[in-house]
């Protein structure tokens, strides 16, 4: 019997996984903060429900069904648009708290970034301790500790998720046009859509251990190769760098691959598929 998920956010990321867990044969719940996606979500066989998100959190509206036994958080702190970051953690202190209703409850994930990191150095493990710089880096880290502090009988996943590349997401144009940007030594931290939604889908249909993932890809270029190799492939305008001497500096991904066996589509960044 395949598990009832329910997706908080179908937005570039939940979509894809929802029609994915669908695809699946699973029964699929989503929300939306868009009255129009409704419709679209019904017609794919997703059932539907729209969020309502404001900077007061007695008046945000999610409702997570009572059969749930998947929970996959998958919100950006970039609702800043619809609330202020402060109101993120109210978001998810008010998911949290309804999963104490949820008996069926079985497995939490919630989609975090390798930004939380922060100024970090070296070879970033699960195991490296943060340090968040950035106000949405904070948030992240406090949302991530409010998740790992629940109470309920349900296993947490974290997945820290390096740069996303996929439809829509071109790294070629990330840096058009610009010139002596400096760090061009630095590595980059990129991972394709297609690995994430295969890991997530993994982590939901097979017993996993629970615990804190970096979802990054396997290898690292630096911003200095990568950037302008990507501008060549789709014809963009290059973008030049300047190389310093930052201290080396990547996200490791072989927990993952050693608690899951899984291997990934996308190893090398250099070789993603156009994302136009």
């Amino acid at each position: 019997m395949y598990p009832f998920v329910s997706i908080i956010g179908t937005g570039w990321l939940g979509l894809p996984l929802a029609r994915l867990l669908v695809q699946a044969d699973c029964q699929v719940f989503g929300t939306t903060t868009r009255e129009e996606k409704i419709e679209l979500l019904t017609a794919e066989g997703i059932l539907c429900n729209k969020m309502i998100f404001t900077d007061d959190a007695s008046k945000t509206d999610i409702q997570i069904p009572w059969q749930t036994e998947i929970l996959v958080i998958t919100l950006p702190p970039t609702l800043v648009k619809l609330a202020p970051l402060h109101s993120y953690i109210d978001i998810i202190e008010s998911i949290i708290h309804q999963t104490t209703h949820l008996i069926h409850l079985k497995k939490l994930l919630f989609t975090s970034s390798t930004s939380v990191y922060g100024r970090a150095k070296g070879v970033l493990t699960e195991e490296t301790a943060i340090q968040p710089n950035a106000p949405s880096e904070e948030t992240l880290a406090q949302a991530e500790r409010l998740i790992n502090e629940k109470t309920g009988d349900y296993a947490v996943y974290v997945l820290r998720l390096g740069g996303l590349v996929g439809p829509g997401r071109e790294p070629g144009y990330f840096f058009k046009d610009k010139k002596d940007i400096p760090g061009g030594e630095i590595s980059v931290n990129l991972v394709h859509q297609l690995d994430v939604l295969e890991i997530m889908k993994h982590i939901i249909l097979k017993d996993t251990p629970e615990g804190t993932f970096n979802i990054c890809a396997d290898e690292h270029p630096t911003r200095g190769v990568f950037y302008p190799q990507r501008a060549r492939q789709i014809g963009a305008q290059e973008a030049t760098f300047i190389s310093g001497n930052e201290p080396e500096r990547y996200v490791s991904n072989e927990k993952i691959k050693k608690k899951t066996g899984y291997t990934f589509v996308y190893p090398d960044p250099l070789f993603f598929p156009s994302g136009n």
